[in-house]
């Protein structure tokens, strides 16, 4: 029974992942919040949690099994409200202001996932304040633990941001039922 609460202790969750945490100077990107001298900022540094690889493996494996967390097309199915921006360089101040008027709390804590092994969790606050150095040249992804909404970053200087999620599990379970009866009737084998 003990051996049994220990596992669970260990265990990460949404709930507790905040928890598995390594300080922001030792991380590999800690970079991306260093001012001008290469420094991290005290004022800055209670609103940004750098995960461990344990950590950051779990919500990689997590937004993985999550469809609507998944594609831009996830965000145009799940979600009852989209927004999407397009900008080009130099387009900083365009940027911060459309990612304030999407109405998250500034002290809402979100998830970002740039690898498997490196992630952090940071309040809103610091996602717009950095917004340069977290939205440059790769396809990046921003969500909460409520599930209820997310913003896809596409390479291609787009944003995709879904909110009101609108998950319907009979719909859901409908759809895994037609699914199967497709493997079925075909024998268990992918037709082309």
């Amino acid at each position: 029974m003990q051996a049994e609460a220990s596992e669970m202790k260990d265990k990460i969750t949404l709930e507790n992942v905040h928890t598995f945490s390594i300080p922001l100077s030792e991380h590999p990107l800690k970079w991306k919040f260093e001012d001008s001298n290469n420094k991290l900022s005290a004022e800055f540094q209670d609103q940004i949690i750098a995960l461990t690889s344990d950590a950051s493996q779990f919500l990689w494996n997590f937004e993985n099994t999550q469809r609507y967390l998944n594609s831009i097309s996830g965000i145009k199915k799940y979600f009852n409200k989209q927004d999407e921006l397009s900008f080009s360089e130099n387009d900083n101040q365009k940027v911060k202001k459309w990612l304030y008027e999407k109405e998250i709390p500034f002290d809402q804590k979100v998830f970002w996932v740039t690898q498997p092994d490196c992630g952090f969790i940071l309040t809103w606050k610091m996602v717009i304040k950095f917004s340069d150095d977290i939205f440059f040249s790769s396809d990046e992804l921003i969500w909460d633990k409520t599930l209820n909404w997310c913003l896809i970053f596409n390479h291609n200087d787009v944003f995709y941001f879904g909110k009101n999620r609108n998950f319907n599990a009979d719909k859901h379970s409908e759809e895994i039922n037609k699914i199967q009866k497709l493997i079925n009737k075909g024998g268990g084998k992918a037709s082309t």
